[in-house]
């Protein structure tokens, strides 16, 4: 919950606007499983004005998304950035009555993924499998959007060790990614207005 706040934070400190949208019963209910619908759960809608043109997304937690490379193939990364009313409701996915919510992999713009551990080499790599999967495009040189997005990122709430860091460091070098560690110490400095500008945005 907290790097989803903080996720918040970026947009707010980037001058967009943010709402609270879908309250329960006047409070703010965190969607903290894969499972439910998403119209139970509240949500942070965020917006900003380039131009002539207002751009308008959703901050949602535990959303399916479905793969780049195959339409009928998911994952659900922790915190997704989406397009607006873009959660599609499947009566077929499984073989009971239970329904299957998710989102097209082209409404989805940016994502999080979210550990409790010291960042470890296999963590680290395996994170690029789902970027692969999800944000191929990211394995390459992009471009800024005048939208302007947190890019795809790792946080990690403990520390690295002097081999996770060269890793870490060889990772971003390569991808327009970030791994971002350490946050039970560094994250509300991370997502401060004055050190935002030092993570990767799309």
């Amino acid at each position: 919950m907290a790097c989803y706040n903080n996720i918040v934070r970026f947009y707010e400190n980037n001058d967009y606007n943010v709402e609270i949208k879908n309250l329960q019963k006047s409070k703010f209910c965190y969607k903290c499983t894969t499972a439910g619908n998403p119209a139970n759960y509240s949500y942070f809608e965020v917006k900003r004005q380039v131009g002539t043109v207002e751009f308008v997304f959703e901050i949602r937690h535990n959303i399916n998304v479905q793969s780049y490379h195959n339409i009928d193939t998911f994952t659900t990364p922790d915190i997704c950035i989406i397009k607006p009313d873009s959660i599609i409701e499947d009566d077929d996915f499984y073989d009971s009555k239970m329904k299957y919510y998710y989102v097209k992999n082209k409404e989805l713009v940016s994502f999080c993924e979210v550990k409790n551990f010291n960042p470890y080499p296999e963590l680290l790599f395996n994170f690029i499998g789902v970027v692969n999967e999800l944000r191929p495009n990211l394995l390459r040189t992009i471009n800024r959007s005048g939208s302007r997005h947190l890019a795809t990122t790792l946080m990690v709430s403990g520390k690295s060790n002097k081999h996770a860091d060269k890793i870490i460091k060889n990772l971003q070098s390569r991808y327009h990614i970030n791994v971002l560690s350490d946050l039970f110490n560094i994250g509300g400095v991370t997502f401060s207005r004055h050190t935002i500008n030092r993570v990767k945005t799309v």
